[in-house]
């Protein structure tokens, strides 16, 4: 059974992206605050997982 993609998953990937580069972007930058990006490349991980999980198919009873 083939599902359509979902638009949560699109949605969250292009936040999670955005998340991951600026965290990038953040951390090399001289002076950044590292923490704080270190942070948003987590979140941005978590936002990903969190998008996949709710696009998966619901599973059947048996």
């Amino acid at each position: 059974m083939n599902n359509p993609p979902s638009i949560l998953l699109g949605l969250s990937a292009a936040a999670a992206f955005a998340l991951i580069v600026t965290g990038i972007w953040l951390f090399r930058q001289p002076g950044g605050n590292r923490m704080k990006a270190i942070l948003m490349m987590v979140a941005g991980v978590v936002i990903l997982f969190n998008g996949w999980i709710n696009s998966l198919p619901v599973p059947i009873p048996t």
